[in-house]
């Protein structure tokens, strides 16, 4: 929801408000009215990404805290009939693993975005950013794909048995 539905919506409309100010939305007051093309995209992003920066801890906790919810039963099916119980283990691990690797890169983007916007560290600061950027953005699709993957493994859960 939020890789690709909310970030992608939120920095859309970031750069709608900064090209449209003053509107409703900037409370009818202007935005940098002298800046040029370039200079907007720039707000925008910084906007954006001042808006989306905060959301990560939590977003980072919320799926460790799923992760492990998903491993420990699964750890209970490990020798449950079947390869797929075996299988699901190594999927819910190493969907943990990608979210445990990329929540201190995300700290690392977070910082960066900040130095890449200062005048002395910008030239360095925005290649790293870009960098380090798109390893969190595969670390979160591959995240996302795997979560998916274990997901569509819950159409195939043990049988339960029976109960005196």
């Amino acid at each position: 929801m939020f890789n690709f539905i909310a970030a992608p919506t939120i920095f859309a409309s970031f750069k709608e408000v900064v090209k449209t100010a003053p509107s409703d939305r900037t409370a009818h007051l202007p935005l940098a009215p002298d800046a040029n093309e370039e200079q907007q995209k720039q707000l925008a992003n910084a906007l954006a990404g001042a808006a989306v920066g905060p959301i990560f801890p939590k977003f980072f906790l919320l799926q460790t805290i799923c992760g492990v919810l998903s491993l420990i039963p699964a750890l209970g099916w490990r020798n449950q009939p079947g390869r797929w119980h075996y299988r699901r283990i190594i999927i819910i691990a190493f969907a943990l693993l990608t979210v445990l690797i990329a929540q201190p890169i995300s700290n690392k983007v977070s910082a960066l975005r900040v130095e890449r916007f200062n005048p002395e560290t910008a030239i360095a600061a925005t290649e790293a950013f870009g960098q380090w950027h798109l390893v969190s953005l595969l670390l979160s699709f591959v995240t996302a794909l795997l979560a998916g993957f274990a997901l569509a493994l819950a159409a195939n859960l043990p049988e339960r048995k029976a109960s005196c």
